[in-house]
């Protein structure tokens, strides 16, 4: 992926070699091809997110957006809540704030399996992936961002929850992380169904049960024994404490967001965020669409700024 200038554009790059999607090598097995999201609540709110960031100048025509479903037609986390797509999540040790690391993508609550009904009482999966229309070359631009469609730490900053938090002393774990938060859960309560960002809003998990930090006391139990428990429990106690942090310098952040709301910024956040360089500056961004890429290890791809298209 690489950013822009006149247009700033993140864009995404594939290299070392061609990128394919899984439908290829992988027969009719939807649970690991996907299928096309082309019906429903999820297939208008899919339109409307692609469309909004082609009509502002994004670029992503190899792609296409697939859900995740079983061999019978019920979608994955449907059926025994295990996720297909490797997500990333954010590490237990938070000492490199703007790493996307991989998750681990089991463990999501059976009594609420992540399903989703939309306003004409469609269900939906929550499980999706992006997948390569064709054979990719490598050094090849796949996505690209217009600047103006990125979430950046700045623009966190520029709140006035963040200009307070910025006019404090506080020491926060992951602040960058904290910055993007303030101005996703102040943008989607403040301005709403105006804002501009709502397109992306409205594809974003509402539930991330796969996500350490909400894992039930029977899923926590199958851990007895592993410092991983210690691991959750300092996480869950350090977002909790940064919660109340800011809204003692920052009251308004309670009227924004609940903790729980809070808590699901940060998985959000801390699993989607790209480190970048925008005009020489080291800064932090949410990036539509480009977010939803995932993976292997070592990675196939890379990911920069263009500060002469003004992308990413």
């Amino acid at each position: 992926m690489h950013s822009g200038s006149a247009h700033h554009h993140i864009r995404h790059y594939s290299h070392v070699q061609s990128l394919r999607s899984n439908v290829n090598n992988s027969g009719n097995d939807s649970s690991i091809t996907g299928v096309a999201i082309t019906k429903g609540v999820e297939a208008d709110k899919f339109e409307r997110f692609e469309r909004w960031l082609q009509e502002n100048g994004a670029q992503f025509d190899m792609l296409e957006l697939r859900e995740y479903e079983t061999n019978d037609g019920v979608s994955a986390e449907e059926e025994d809540g295990s996720s297909v797509s490797a997500m990333q999540t954010d590490n237990i040790d938070d000492t490199a704030e703007e790493k996307k690391e991989p998750t681990k993508s089991n463990g999501i609550d059976s009594s609420d399996n992540s399903q989703k009904t939309g306003e004409n009482g469609d269900e939906s999966s929550e499980m999706r992936g992006v997948h390569a229309r064709c054979t990719i070359p490598p050094n090849t631009v796949c996505v690209a961002v217009p600047r103006k469609c990125l979430i950046t730490v700045e623009m966190g900053q520029g709140t006035d929850i963040g200009q307070a938090i910025l006019n404090s002393d506080l020491d926060l774990d992951a602040p960058k992380h904290i910055f993007l938060m303030v101005f996703l859960l102040w943008d989607r309560k403040v301005n709403g169904s105006k804002s501009f960002f709502k397109p992306y809003y409205d594809i974003l998990p509402q539930t991330l049960h796969n996500m350490p930090i909400f894992w039930s006391e029977e899923e926590l139990s199958y851990l007895e024994g592993s410092y991983l428990l210690a691991q959750i429990a300092d996480r869950n106690d350090a977002i909790t404490d940064d919660y109340h942090a800011i809204c003692e310098v920052a009251p308004e952040l309670a009227d924004v967001a609940t903790l729980d709301e809070f808590k699901w910024a940060r998985m959000c956040v801390c699993s989607r965020n790209f480190g970048l360089q925008i005009d020489g500056h080291r800064t932090s961004a949410l990036v539509p669409h480009a977010d939803m890429l995932n993976h292997y290890r070592p990675r196939e791809t890379k990911w920069t700024f263009d500060d002469e298209r003004q992308a990413d």
